[in-house]
């Protein structure tokens, strides 16, 4: 995996579909973690090859969870 130089809240407020480094830093988890929870609430989005994680349907997923 390719480098890239993304600090916490730079810009992943303005996406809606995160790669795993940037949902790895949204949430505070590491790589198999994230993966894995982003998979169990359906927020893949498989774009080719590419998996793409839906911020909104974490965000929601996370909403429900704080009730």
């Amino acid at each position: 995996m390719r480098q890239r130089d993304i600090r916490p809240g730079a810009n992943l407020s303005e996406k809606r579909l995160l790669d795993i480094g940037e949902v790895c830093i949204y949430l505070s988890l590491g790589k198999n973690k994230a993966v894995e929870f982003a998979k169990e609430i359906g927020s893949e989005v498989k774009i080719g090859r590419r998996s793409l994680y839906d911020k909104t349907k974490i965000d929601k997923y996370l909403d429900e969870q704080l009730v």
